[in-house]
């Protein structure tokens, strides 16, 4: 009996280890793949952001680069001068005074046989405002943003380095692999490519490039591309131990091997074109062999010997693919160590131990895959998982290792976007988004229990005068000090932003009026103490701010900011460096409408053709002969069409509003389109407005259309007020260099009424200086403005610049005039505006 039973006993244990082992052996060709396919995508998606990004970030560029040299103004091209110099060696380079590898690309470029042709410098002048605008923003994540010419030159944006200055003139780029593989013959589907992987000896560094063939008009004229430091992705795949299961690497889809721990110094040597086939590896061999004859992106199988198990993920971007392989022999070891030591076990205890190995499997095994599936999922649907911490040196405790640093970078990333989206760049304060998002939640939620609110908006008094002046870099430091100022003032429920410019806005809620107004008094005395160093001098600006409250100064967000806006300059009007409450007293309200009033009879004249453009002639004052006509600018009433409405009453309305723009571009296209129509007409003058200064366009839009108009430029002269010019020197010198280089004649109106106007000469390069009325009006008996008048006569002729002296409205003053030896003269003497005026009937 007692033998019997041992040996059912033994039967039995040979029976259940049996049963085991095969257990054991199913469970591990199941489990096996598992875990190395899910451990290789993770890898995968995580090493192929950065290409991904790559790869999408070159086609916006190559996209952009094309959108822009197509709707280039024509004088792009001339800036080229004006941005590379030739230097002694033949090359073209960024002029040494612009070279700032910090914020901006540098550039080699061979000059050619006959020169560059228009299309290189147009290519070369957008393609360094492209990279300039937007490299900064791409380096880092990447290395550098390129772009390479056909002419046999390179444009690169790289922080810090001088490629440019650093190239001789033996520099090339013609056999670069980025030129050979977007030349049409060898890439005649234009596709977005990637170099092969080399290393960077001066970043000491692995790259990769991915290139976008760029093409233009019908022409390959070079490429754009990114350098890519893959440092990090070649270092994922060394086994984190020297005897480590799970061997990984990277190939791409011709077979060569990317980066793999064992063979680093091979693949250094081949630059990343070590083949697989030529290793007589036959384990790499099989590997390879099974991912590239699979045709998919993602994969689990065994190898045709059975020798390991391989998983593959593709790196989406530059199509390579991540391995991991499971050698079989290590699961085979697996299964017998773990069926040896459940004999052992069950030799002692069977019944509990199986127990224990059931929970002991589940928490090692099944649950941290739960887990990570879990979080996976979580992450797939934006949400933010659980740290998993399974706190194990395994290959499942790596993963979830992996997985939570993965995860904790994505949900850094998330917040990063979000503090773009809600933050001023500049000085970190909540943006206009932010606040407007704010206030309207404090409407829909709060506004409903009954709760009290105050908006604060105030800018800076004269801040304009600080940018023109000191620069922007000044006003920059200003308005941080500002924001730094003001922010140790407000409450942590306060809202403090920055809308944009120099204005800036606080949301209170839940405040009554009296706190609004205690932090509107402190803001104003905080500003106005506030100083900034600049070029040694102590510089100090004001504050103008409107506080309005709800409910008493408005029912809706929208009626809220435009109190709080009115008052603000109601504070201005009363003389700056104060604040004032809203009040809805008769003179702005009547204010306000007659603004509206004015600017929707504004609208309606453009869009129904109510302008119309009078005429007056200037004539030489020696000898009474037409010079030129100037073009008067008169709106019809809709009232009355028989009267006309002149300027000073509707242009003051259209400067604020700013659809003064849209009116000197209607003066400009008519008053060209006339002297078309009238080709024996000498010269015709308009005026621009200073608002137009601002409008880097207006240039090239007035070249256009003397272009489209067969008109020569000298027969357009452009006026500009010297008050005007002189409030914003720095845009009026940059518009008038662009119209003395298109060919137009200059015209500096009303001289003489602005401080120090002599001084301004010799930065604004004019024609014509037109000497303002007041100077002229009742000339025979005002000694002083005698004086005046012969001063800037003598000062004009010295400088080689005509004079015109307006308003002349008697003969005793042109008499006067002639004798002073002024050129020209225009007044109600002479001729009266008219808008059919006989020269245009004479000269057809």
């Amino acid at each position: 009996m007692s033998l019997t039973l041992w040996g059912l006993f033994l039967t039995l244990l040979l029976l259940l280890s049996v049963l085991g082992y095969v257990a054991l052996w199913l469970s591990a060709d199941r489990l096996a793949p598992l875990v190395i396919q899910q451990w290789v995508q993770i890898k995968a998606q995580t090493n192929e952001s950065l290409l991904v990004q790559a790869d999408a970030s070159v086609r916006r560029l190559r996209q952009t680069l094309v959108q822009r040299l197509d709707q280039a103004p024509s004088g792009t091209a001339g800036r080229f001068d004006s941005l590379f110099a030739r230097s002694p060696d033949g090359l073209w380079r960024v002029r040494p005074e612009l070279v700032d590898t910090e914020n901006a690309p540098t550039l080699y470029l061979h000059d050619g046989p006959h020169g560059l042709s228009d299309s290189a410098r147009l290519r070369a002048v957008v393609s360094y405002e492209l990279l300039r605008e937007q490299g900064p923003a791409l380096v880092p994540p990447f290395f550098s943003a390129y772009m390479d010419f056909v002419e046999n030159g390179l444009m690169v944006y790289s922080r810090g380095i001088n490629w440019g200055g650093n190239a001789d003139a033996q520099a090339s780029n013609a056999d670069y692999p980025t030129m050979l593989g977007s030349d049409p013959r060898r890439n005649p589907g234009r596709q977005v490519f990637w170099t092969p992987v080399y290393l960077d000896q001066q970043a000491h560094t692995w790259m990769v490039s991915v290139i976008a063939p760029l093409d233009w008009q019908g022409h390959w004229v070079g490429t754009l591309g990114h350098d890519v430091a893959i440092q990090t992705l070649i270092d994922s795949v060394a086994p984190p131990r020297p005897n480590a299961a799970v061997q990984q690497l990277i190939m791409d889809s011709r077979g060569n091997l990317i980066a793999y721990s064992q063979l680093r110094s091979r693949i250094a040597a081949a630059q990343g074109q070590l083949q697989i086939g030529a290793l007589k590896d036959q384990a790499l061999e099989q590997a390879m062999r099974l991912v590239l004859a699979a045709h998919s992106d993602t994969g689990t199988g065994r190898t045709p010997d059975g020798s390991q198990w391989v998983a593959w993920s593709r790196i989406r971007g530059p199509g390579w693919f991540e391995v991991n392989a499971l050698p079989q022999a290590r699961v085979n070891q697996w299964v017998v160590l773990i069926w040896l030591a459940l004999c052992a076990i069950g030799l002692l205890i069977l019944t509990p131990t199986l127990w224990l190995l059931r929970r002991r499997v589940h928490a090692l095994v099944t649950r941290p895959l739960q887990q990570l599936t879990r979080a996976v999922d979580e992450l797939g649907q934006g949400r933010t998982p659980q740290p998993i911490a399974l706190d194990s040196p395994d290959e499942l405790g790596r993963l979830a290792d992996a997985f939570d640093t993965m995860a904790a970078e994505l949900v850094q990333q998330r917040a990063r976007l979000t503090t773009l989206a809600e933050r001023d760049a500049l000085t970190g304060l909540y943006n206009r988004h932010y606040f407007e998002t704010e206030l309207a939640r404090f409407f829909r939620d709060g506004a409903r229990a009954g709760h009290e609110g105050a908006v604060l908006l105030f800018d800076l008094d004269e801040f304009k005068y600080v940018n023109d002046t000191f620069g922007h870099f000044a006003g920059d430091a200003m308005l941080l000090r500002v924001a730094g100022e003001t922010r140790a003032l407000v409450r942590e429920t306060d809202t403090l932003c920055r809308l944009g410019g120099d204005e800036f806005a606080v949301f209170m809620p839940h405040a009554t009026l009296d706190s609004a107004l205690a932090l509107a008094e402190r803001i104003v005395r905080t500003v106005g103490r506030t100083t900034l160093d600049v070029e040694g001098k102590p510089l100090r600006l004001t504050t103008s701010l409107g506080v309005a409250h709800y409910p008493d100064h408005g029912q809706s967000a929208e009626e809220l900011v435009s109190h709080a806006d009115v008052a603000m300059y109601q504070a201005k009007r009363l003389g700056k460096n104060r604040w004032t409450i809203y009040r809805s007293d008769r003179n702005a309200v009547q204010a306000m409408a007659a603004r509206l009033a004015w600017n929707e009879r504004i609208e309606h004249a453009l869009e129904r053709n109510l302008l119309r453009l009078h005429f007056q002639g200037v004539y030489r004052a020696d000898n009474g002969e037409m010079t030129h006509l100037e073009a008067l600018l008169r709106m019809m009433d809709e009232a009355d069409p028989t009267q006309c409405i002149t300027p000073d009453h509707f242009i003051g309305y259209a400067e604020k509003s700013g659809r003064i723009l849209d009116i000197d571009r209607w003066v400009v296209r008519e008053s060209i389109a006339l002297l078309a129509a009238h080709p024996g007409l000498p010269a015709l003058a308009i005026n621009i407005s200073g608002r137009s200064f601002d409008d880097p366009d207006l240039p090239g839009f007035i070249t256009a259309q003397l272009t489209r108009q067969s008109v020569a430029p000298k027969r357009l002269l452009v006026e500009l007020t010297e008050t005007a010019a002189i409030s914003d020197l720095r845009d009026a010198e940059r518009f008038i260099d662009a119209l003395r280089h298109a060919g137009c004649s200059l015209c500096l109106d009303d001289f003489g009424s602005g401080f120090a106007s002599f001084a301004y000469l010799k930065h604004l390069k004019v024609d014509v200086l037109k000497i303002d009325g007041l100077f002229i009006r009742n000339l025979p008996r005002e000694r002083d403005n005698q004086v005046f008048v012969r001063s800037i006569i003598e000062v004009a002729r010295g400088m080689g610049q005509h004079t015109v002296a307006e308003f002349v409205e008697d003969e005793e003053t042109l008499r006067l005039l002639q004798e002073f030896g002024v050129d020209m003269v225009q007044g109600y003497y002479l001729d009266k505006p008219q808008e059919d005026h006989p020269v245009l009937k004479d000269r057809r």
